[in-house]
């Protein structure tokens, strides 16, 4: 009895010890816990909750947008007030244009009634200048009869004078001044004009008419004058189109020495200049056009003769001191007897 008595209390010692340890185990692990979670907690709250970034962007999205609406309505309002000032604009040069086309359609008016008149003129003048023409043969032939009179009485030569007919064939063109002829070289000058006009032309976009010059050919330069005009009613009634055509308004020449060509005595010899040209020419189809200063009345008779005897017919263009030889659309042909 007395061991168990005393052995009691150890018993009570050992369980008692044995709770503490348990608690003290718990509060060990309860500690171990709480320390994990601890740790835990802030990689927790560093990771983004998925619905809270798409909310955010959702939201930046929403404020760019709000931002584009602004600019673009604000830059509509610009283009607004812009579209109205072109609007007002336009509307002042729709009524700017308006006047001046009425102004254009009287101008045109007024200058299609000048045109008709400048016809009538143009060929008033072409009929003046082919009597003085006339005028000018009857002069030289009565002064070549006087001459004939005076230096020989006794001899009367007599070359036929048909009535005078245009010439439409090949013409030959020469000069008659201060008793020298000279070979104009018309032909090869109107075919350099006419390459040259094809790169000029374009100049008559913006202008009415252009100038320009070739050569020399032969001691002599040639200016010609290019012009703008309406296409004639006849092509537009049968082709039906409209606008403008080209054409030479005006040609003259101008020598380059005063002293040009061979005095007629040494071109009525056989090796002149003047003789190889006539040579290479066909009398049955060309006609030979003498442009005549008053100087050169006798050298004109004399040369037609000799042209008579080749069997050339002779046209003669009289001219005035100090005019050059030019000529236009509009001018008389040569008439040749």
């Amino acid at each position: 009895m007395t061991h168990d008595s005393a052995s009691q209390p150890d018993q009570d010692h050992d369980s008692f010890l044995d709770i503490v340890a348990n608690i003290v185990g718990i509060l060990i692990i309860l500690v171990m816990v709480v320390s994990m979670r601890a740790r835990e907690a802030p990689a927790r709250k560093s990771e983004p909750h998925p619905q809270m970034e798409t909310l955010q962007k959702k939201a930046a999205n929403h404020s760019a947008i709000q931002q584009d609406v602004a600019r673009l309505a604000t830059e509509t309002h610009q283009l607004e007030d812009y579209l109205d000032v072109r609007n007002q604009e336009r509307q002042r040069l729709c009524v700017m244009l308006s006047a001046t086309q009425e102004e254009i359609n009287e101008k045109q008016k007024k200058l299609t009634d000048k045109q008709i008149a400048l016809r009538k003129i143009k060929s008033e003048i072409a009929s003046t200048k082919e009597n003085l023409e006339h005028l000018h043969l009857e002069h030289i032939s009565a002064i070549t009869r006087d001459n004939e009179e005076d230096h020989d009485v006794r001899q009367i030569k007599h070359y036929p004078s048909p009535m005078g007919k245009s010439v439409f064939g090949k013409e030959v063109h020469f000069q008659l001044l201060d008793g020298r002829v000279t070979f104009l070289p018309i032909d090869s000058l109107f075919r350099e004009a006419r390459e040259q006009a094809r790169q000029k032309v374009w100049k008559l976009d913006q202008l009415p008419e252009a100038t320009e010059i070739v050569g020399p050919r032969g001691g002599f330069h040639m200016r010609y004058t290019l012009e703008k005009v309406p296409l004639p009613p006849e092509v537009r009634a049968q082709t039906g189109r409209t606008g403008f055509m080209i054409r030479s308004k005006l040609w003259e020449l101008i020598p380059t020495s005063t002293q040009l060509g061979e005095p007629l005595e040494k071109a009525l010899q056989d090796s002149s200049r003047l003789r190889q040209i006539l040579a290479r020419l066909d009398p049955q189809v060309t006609t030979i056009t003498l442009w005549t200063y008053p100087d050169s009345f006798q050298a004109f008779s004399l040369l037609k003769q000799e042209l008579y005897h080749l069997g050339f017919d002779a046209a003669a263009r009289p001219l005035p001191v100090g005019v050059r030889i030019a000529g236009s659309p509009n001018g008389s042909r040569s008439t040749a007897q």
